[in-house]
């Protein structure tokens, strides 16, 4: 079994599947409302920031409530919203296969364990 095969694989069931689908329609239908996309590339912008600092032991309580409100606001436009959660479920699929993936090899990877 040839894991690049599978690699390629697994990018054609991505593309076909679903949430994907569902993800590229939102994302044209944004497209034709150019405030609500920009306000949708500055919320996910400021969202990414935030988790970096938060991974990096700076969470800022106020800039969390900040961007709370600023999906609420998103979340009144349908576009946005609609955008917004096919991003995060396509972008979940993604994180639990790339969970998937890692644990399968988590035993090769563990030089750096602590013990």
């Amino acid at each position: 079994m040839n894991p690049y095969d599978k690699a390629h694989e697994l990018a054609r069931t991505l593309k076909a599947s679903v949430e994907y689908r569902a993800f590229l329609t939102a994302k044209e239908a944004l497209a034709a409302d150019l405030d609500a996309q920009k306000m949708t590339q500055d919320f996910l912008r400021k969202k990414m920031e935030l988790e970096y600092e938060a991974l990096a032991g700076r969470e800022d309580k106020a800039k969390t409530e900040a961007l709370q409100r600023m999906y609420e606001l998103l979340a009144m436009n349908a576009k946005a919203r609609e955008f917004l959660e096919a991003y995060f479920r396509f972008q979940r699929i993604m994180a639990d296969i790339s969970k998937i993936i890692g644990d399968s090899v988590a035993e090769g990877l563990d030089l750096f364990a602590k013990d």
